[in-house]
């Protein structure tokens, strides 16, 4: 189907179109002036001309119809009457869409020297405008293409933006399903492959054998032991993630939004095993990263305290909060909570509305790398 309107002016901006050229339209033919109605309604038809073809090319042709259009509104507002002038918001407005710099600095020339024409036709003195109401018209049509030009910049940001942290999040899924997948399949699939084994092989030996059937049941019973401490490495995710790098990740999560990062105490991380290191990263990684989602905080902090036995992290944000530490928390507190019970330590919270949030990791250091693991 072929479209006669660009689908985005149509969505947002045909009702306004459509109001402004018909007040246009009234007063081209309204305004006392010797000007034939003929003439009228030929300007009338090439302005809409030249606004139909700015809409819909931004190239080279954008410039010379937004140049025709603005010169025959300077035309009909020398015949006709100033006021025609207010509506060279039509071109003010479709200038904000243009992706080239220099094509939206050449349409604002076009609109100023519009203006400067009209009154030195008129009055003979160009910058007479300025001492009369048509001097905030201008400014607000200058003003008008640059507010739209950064509107649509910070929107177009928020959609590239929203849909990286959604493919991100994506590949996160995967890559973690992948690694249980493959961890459940190198460290799980032998062990049950034996206790299907052994489980048949008792069977067979309960009559005849009962002792030796017994046997094979208590080895039975040993390997599935060993099954469910497999079990919670894989769910651990027990891979060596150190604390740095975190931090570093952090720096350029936050690096270019309205949210100020800041670190302190950086060099009192003292040395730890590598489990330990892995349980707080991943803890900071959860907690910046729901800063980021979730507080639409101006600051968030990361501080590190290093006593004689333990490893204080400190994680705060000046953002909206989440109520009482009674209302239900959510699975990042929880899994916060579950790593450091893992390695010895805790995770604390709290929040107000309004108020931020802190969480609070608190593990002991007296396991060094090489140690504990």
């Amino acid at each position: 189907m072929i479209r006669l309107y660009p689908r985005e002016q149509m969505k947002r901006y045909l009702f306004v179109d459509i109001f402004v050229f018909t007040f246009l339209f009234f007063n081209l033919l309204t305004l006392e002036s010797e000007v034939p109605l003929l003439l009228r309604l030929f300007c009338f038809a090439a302005i809409l001309a030249a606004y139909y073809v700015a809409l819909w090319w931004k190239d080279w042709r954008f410039v010379a119809a937004s140049a025709a259009g603005i010169c025959l509104f300077a035309f009909a507002a020398i015949l006709i009457d100033h006021s025609l002038l207010i509506y060279l918001f039509l071109f003010s407005d479709v200038s904000g869409r243009v992706r080239f710099w220099p094509y939206l600095c050449l349409s604002m020339l076009f609109l100023t020297s519009s203006y400067l024409a009209v009154f030195t036709v008129t009055t003979g003195k160009p910058l007479s405008f300025l001492t009369t109401v048509y001097a905030p018209f201008l400014f607000l049509q200058l003003i008008l293409p640059v507010t739209i030009r950064y509107m649509k910049r910070a929107h177009s940001l928020e959609r590239d933006l929203a849909s990286a942290q959604s493919e991100l999040a994506a590949f996160a899924k995967e890559e973690e399903r992948n690694r249980i997948a493959r961890d459940l399949h190198d460290t799980l699939g032998h062990t049950l492959a034996v206790i299907k084994f052994k489980s048949e092989l008792a069977m067979r030996l309960a009559d005849s054998h009962p002792v030796a059937a017994k046997r094979e049941m208590e080895d039975v019973l040993d390997t599935a032991r060993s099954a469910a401490k497999q079990v919670r490495e894989v769910v651990s995710g027990l891979k060596h993630i150190e604390i740095k790098p975190e931090i570093d990740h952090a720096k350029t999560l936050f690096k270019g939004t309205f949210t100020t990062f800041s670190v302190r105490g950086e060099e009192q991380i003292p040395t730890l095993s590598e489990v330990v290191e892995t349980m707080v990263a991943l803890s900071i990684r959860e907690a910046l990263v729901n800063c980021y989602k979730h507080s639409r905080a101006d600051r968030v902090e990361l501080a590190f305290f290093h006593t004689e036995h333990e490893l204080v992290c400190h994680i705060h944000d000046d953002g909206v909060g989440i109520g009482s530490p009674d209302i239900k928390q959510g699975d990042g507190i929880a899994s916060m909570k579950e790593r450091m019970r893992l390695v010895g330590g805790t995770c604390t919270w709290k929040s107000g509305i309004d108020l931020g949030t802190t969480v609070t990791l608190t593990v002991p250091t007296v396991h060094v790398k090489g140690e504990g693991k």
